[in-house]
């Protein structure tokens, strides 16, 4: 059986929507549980509307007092086992929409690697996904090639510093799942903090398949803004920013995401030290160890450890901006 895990906070404009397509999947069986984080708006009221017309299929959570971000509520939801019984677990944002096969196209691949690995190897397995605008109007077909994502880089060493898998695109096997017992102090997202998880112990297979709809708005927590080399180097330099931040602006939110990167890297290290290899302690060690360096330590721990980016110009970045 599969749960989705389903995280709401004032999503009364698109929620109705997601909930269709996930009970609209080819794959029966499966229930839906929706965690709800303290909306003002409608969004409870559809949900319960919802549940109604399809009794059996949905179960409400309601967070008191919640939890405040996107990253606390869904590793709480793995944290307090809310998935039950459940072989496999789902993760949905309330603004997506799925294709009708997602659920059993992700699954098939995650029970072909259990052939393989066994079923109580750790796996995640995440897709890719069509970027559309508000209206559901294309974007792009491919949020991997629109973000230059690298899926192939799934080592521990490169996801300390850059994520490829993205939340609403994954489905992670029970084995994974019981392996988040807490919420860590300093996270910088749920979807990074499990693939680190399923990187470590595991494994991660990436379907190049586009099998869901992720919505762009303003309203996102993360968005896709286009990846573009010459606007990331500027917009280092505070040029040509759509957001109309100035370099000093964007240097201290740098420092903030770098900040937490390394204190999330302190909280993995300490909460699986138990499980951790003696390779991994000491690579995890080393990153923890960068912001403690001059200029030149800190660049030649990066290229020797393979702290890197998927792109030359990303990397030299982070050798230049990081503190």
């Amino acid at each position: 059986m599969v749960t989705v895990l389903l995280c709401t906070y004032n999503g009364e404009k698109y929620v109705r929507e997601q909930i269709e397509s996930i009970l609209a999947q080819s794959y029966r069986d499966f229930t839906i549980v929706v965690s709800d984080d303290g909306s003002k708006d409608e969004t409870l009221e559809i949900v319960r509307e919802l549940m109604t017309a399809h009794p059996g299929k949905i179960r409400l959570v309601e967070q008191d007092p919640p939890t405040g971000s996107a990253e606390r509520h869904f590793l709480k939801l793995l944290a307090e086992k809310r998935y039950e019984a459940a072989d496999y677990i789902m993760l949905s944002d309330q603004d997506d929409v799925w294709h009708p096969d997602k659920m059993e196209k992700t699954l098939m691949e995650m029970q072909a690697l259990e052939v393989i690995y066994g079923k109580d190897k750790p796996v995640l397995v995440h897709c890719d996904s069509e970027v559309v605008d508000q209206e559901l109007k294309a974007i792009s077909p491919s949020y991997v090639e629109y973000q230059k994502m690298t899926p192939d880089r799934k080592g521990l060493n490169q996801l300390l510093v850059q994520n490829n898998v993205v939340g609403g695109a994954m489905m992670i096997n029970r084995a994974l799942a019981e392996l988040i017992n807490e919420v860590p102090e300093h996270c910088v997202m749920h979807d990074q903090w499990i693939a680190l998880v399923a990187a470590a112990f595991g494994e991660i297979r990436f379907i190049p398949e586009s099998l869901y709809k992720y919505r762009q708005h303003g309203s996102n927590v993360l968005g896709a803004e286009k990846g573009s080399r010459i606007m990331e180097v500027l917009g280092r330099f505070g040029i040509g920013r759509k957001d109309g931040k100035s370099k000093a602006e964007m240097d201290e939110h740098s420092r903030k995401v770098y900040r937490e990167m390394f204190l999330q890297a302190e909280c993995f290290r300490d909460m699986y030290s138990y499980r951790l290899g003696d390779a991994q302690k000491r690579m995890l060690d080393s990153f923890i160890s960068i912001p403690g360096k001059n200029r030149a330590g800190k660049i030649i721990t990066i290229l020797s450890d393979g702290f890197t980016y998927n792109m030359l110009h990303r990397t030299v970045g982070e050798c230049l901006f990081i503190s």
